[in-house]
């Protein structure tokens, strides 16, 4: 009997590290939105790569309008990880090889002043070596050789939208409703502003507090116009981890690392950049992630690919990803490098 207690003992001191105690719930989200000035966020987490919980607290405007289940964010880059799986489904189909320079499909005028656009792929854009930057300030330009080097760029992810739409004879509004949305029944989120967002979309926040205005996206950006809620972007998250509508072997290689992000004094060796999502390394296995900033809508995701177990948050504050680490931690114990990259502390 002793022998008996001592084994129950041991396996359920396994299940706790297999399995540790979630501790999202209303109250310690609103302690951290309370301690860090947010107004408004969307949060749901998976265990097991389902979804098991969404909350939605706080207002979405000045008029004290409640954030719920429907209320719309802006998801700034989480958008890329949605463009990145309609991608990797075009090359399932034989319609885009991701080591075929992007040139051949499609000629983009921004970029063909510079010979060396004839060496960009789609794997390189995924992976953020394209060699272009962020966004341009006048005339697009190389910053690095394209395969050189980590480069977060948000134009390298503009050019391949248009390179899938010219292939596709299809918006990328189509093409999400299409491959991912209808789907997915992901029946708040959209590549573009819709009018049946207004009665139920965020406005948002400076830290100072100062309101927002809406901004109405009406054309479709691949690497940051999605409009979404965290319940919809969980949904995602499921196919994305389940491989649903991906071939096998292409989900693995979305999920292996291609280049080591740039360090941040000294942080950030466990962090890479995979084929449309960032990778890092943890204790608990392997993490899938990305982060959102258009200034005052802020967010972030991270999935544990072996265990399915995922968090992903949506906010209105500029103030958004700075208790990153809190928030994560709630449903994901596992140490975070991808945090002390960011380093929005």
């Amino acid at each position: 009997m002793k022998f008996f207690s001592i084994l129950l003992c041991l396996f359920g001191l396994l299940c706790i590290a297999l399995f540790p105690p979630i501790n999202a719930d209303i109250e310690s989200i609103s302690k951290i939105m309370s301690d860090k000035n947010i107004s408004g966020i969307s949060y749901a987490w998976l265990q097991e790569g389902k979804l098991k919980e969404s909350f939605a607290i706080g207002k979405a405007n000045n008029d004290n309008q409640p954030i719920d289940q429907e209320t719309v964010f802006s998801a700034a880059s989480l958008s890329k990880p949605i463009f990145s799986y309609i991608v990797f489904q075009l090359v399932d189909e034989g319609v885009l090889a991701l080591d075929t320079p992007l040139y051949t499909y499609f000629d983009y005028q921004d970029i063909a002043h510079d010979p060396r656009h004839k060496l960009v792929t789609a794997k390189m854009v995924l992976s953020h070596t394209s060699g272009l930057p962020n966004w341009r300030k006048g005339k697009l330009q190389f910053q690095y050789e394209p395969g050189e080097q980590f480069r977060y760029s948000g134009e390298g992810f503009v050019w391949l939208q248009k390179v899938t739409e010219h292939l596709k004879g299809k918006s990328l509004e189509e093409l999400a409703q299409e491959y991912i949305f209808q789907p997915l029944g992901m029946k708040r989120s959209s590549f573009v502003y819709l009018e049946e967002f207004d009665a139920n979309h965020s406005l948002s926040f400076k830290k100072n507090g100062k309101q927002i205005g809406k901004s109405k996206v009406k054309n479709p950006n691949a690497a940051a116009s999605l409009q979404t809620t965290a319940y919809d972007y969980a949904l995602f998250l499921e196919a994305l981890l389940e491989g649903k509508k991906m071939n096998p072997g292409l989900q693995q290689l979305m999920f292996t690392p291609h280049v080591q992000v740039n360090l941040k004094e000294g942080k950030g060796q466990q962090v890479y950049w995979g084929l449309g999502v960032g990778i890092q390394e943890t204790s608990e296995g392997r993490q899938i992630f990305q982060w959102g900033d258009n200034y005052t809508f802020r967010g972030f995701f991270t999935a544990n690919v072996k265990s399915g177990n995922a968090v992903v948050y949506f906010t209105n504050s500029q103030n958004g990803l700075s208790p990153v680490r809190e928030l994560v931690k709630l449903g994901m114990p596992d140490p975070q490098p991808a945090c002390d990259w960011l380093n929005y502390d």
